[in-house]
């Protein structure tokens, strides 16, 4: 399962679920900021969005490269 953890008005988490839906990949999307803040510092990402799949934490960019 992926979950993405994202912002309100966020370019960057659009254009991620643009990506996934394209590839039809299935995903979870959470816009709770205080969760996302959590997760990006125990990732230590300070961007968002950041993807969890498979229990590992990723940047957008890191990910993208996974799948």
């Amino acid at each position: 399962m992926i979950k993405i953890y994202g912002k309100e008005n966020c370019s960057r988490c659009e254009t991620l679920k643009r990506t996934l839906d394209k590839k039809e990949i299935a995903y979870v999307y959470s816009q709770d900021l205080k969760t996302l803040m959590t997760i990006a510092s125990k990732a230590r990402i300070m961007s968002a969005p950041v993807v969890e799949k498979d229990g590992t934490l990723y940047t957008m960019e890191k990910f993208l490269e996974v799948i």
